[in-house]
């Protein structure tokens, strides 16, 4: 393992247990790793993801990303301080487990120390979700009051990009390689679809993003 500074980690991914936060990361650093025979195993305790990049002037830079499982979800509070953005992933192929993501993510947000975080929402698992289920997830997380009762403060409302690891719709990977654009965000106002739900494209985003190159299997 690679050595680093617990003071450089300043990012952290969360979410409910299967959620899909170790795919993620991993495909954030090497794409080459997630292909059809890849099967994650559960996070127990921590881990640490490295991810290298360019940004927009050709400087290499490197981002370090704590990783906490889903079982954790009682100690994620002592891992907050210092944290400046937060990767929440949410699987919306299981709808059932998308209410207690909701508590989860509640509760991250209220919390003091994470006031001035930039949140994203991450709805990871597209490949295995039909649209409507998305819907579902947004409303189910209430996005939607969320981002009234937010309006005009900053940081602004939690971001909401949609992932995949297998398989990417042209605007899922447009999307998802901005994930990482938490490294440095402006948000602007989500756009409204036609269900209600808040959606923010790469565009709107004004980011600085790292590249995620995705599978053309």
């Amino acid at each position: 393992m690679e050595d680093y500074n617990e003071n450089n980690i300043k990012v952290l991914c969360l979410g409910p247990k299967g959620s899909g936060k170790t795919t993620l990361l991993k495909k954030l650093q090497d794409v080459e790793e997630i292909d059809n025979t890849y099967s994650p195993v559960p996070t127990m305790g921590t881990n640490i993801f490295t991810v290298r990049y360019q940004n927009k002037t050709g400087r290499k830079q490197t981002l370090l990303v704590r990783e906490i499982g889903g079982d954790m979800a009682s100690l994620w509070t002592n891992y907050l301080d210092g944290i400046e953005k937060v990767l929440f992933v949410v699987d919306t192929s299981n709808l059932c487990q998308i209410s207690a993501a909701a508590v989860l993510l509640y509760t991250l947000l209220a919390d003091p120390r994470l006031q001035d975080a930039k949140f994203i929402v991450v709805l990871s698992k597209m490949d295995a979700a039909y649209r409507q289920m998305r819907n579902e997830a947004l409303l189910m997380l209430q996005m939607t009051r969320l981002r009234k009762e937010l309006r005009g403060r900053q940081p602004p409302p939690p971001a909401v990009l949609e992932a995949s690891a297998l398989s990417a719709p042209a605007e899922s990977a447009a999307q998802a390689t901005n994930i990482t654009s938490l490294y440095k965000m402006k948000r602007s106002s989500p756009r409204i679809d036609p269900y209600g739900t808040p959606r923010t494209t790469a565009e709107e985003m004004d980011t600085e993003p790292l590249p995620l190159r995705t599978s053309t299997n």
